[in-house]
């Protein structure tokens, strides 16, 4: 049985997943946290990484939640740069709200012996399609 998604994960995912229509909005002069349309870079920002980071989340990927904490952090230092501060508010708020039990347990931090044991894998199956190829 798969566990129930807490309610931090899917307001996030949420957030995230309407991260693009808030860009279209600004277009029309909503300006609310980061949105903006002056800023070519917030369209992939907005458009691409945002719903990736979202669907990460959606399908419990293992590396959703450092992908959450990335995409999270580079909001809250673009706004410190822009001085949107309920840009700031808004990211540091679910970076904390990430680190509740629920949000921990349904997407588990990532575990450096895992990674390198999964890097050692994929080097050895890489050297080997180079001896043989």
């Amino acid at each position: 049985m798969r566990p129930v998604r807490p309610w931090v994960i899917t307001g996030l995912i949420l957030a995230l997943m309407v991260a693009p229509l808030l860009q279209g909005a600004s277009l029309a002069g909503l300006r609310v946290l980061n949105f903006a349309p002056d800023r070519p870079w917030n369209y992939c920002a907005y458009g691409l990484g945002a719903p990736y980071v979202g669907f990460l989340l959606w399908r419990r990927h293992p590396r959703a939640r450092f992908a959450a904490y990335v995409f999270l952090t580079h909001e809250v230092v673009r706004g410190l740069h822009f001085r949107h501060w309920d840009a700031v508010g808004a990211g540091l708020a679910w970076i904390a709200l990430l680190q509740l039990p629920a949000a921990r347990g349904y997407a588990p931090s990532l575990r450096p012996a895992e990674i390198r044991a999964r890097l050692s894998r994929s080097l050895r199956r890489l050297a080997r399609g180079l001896r043989s190829g």
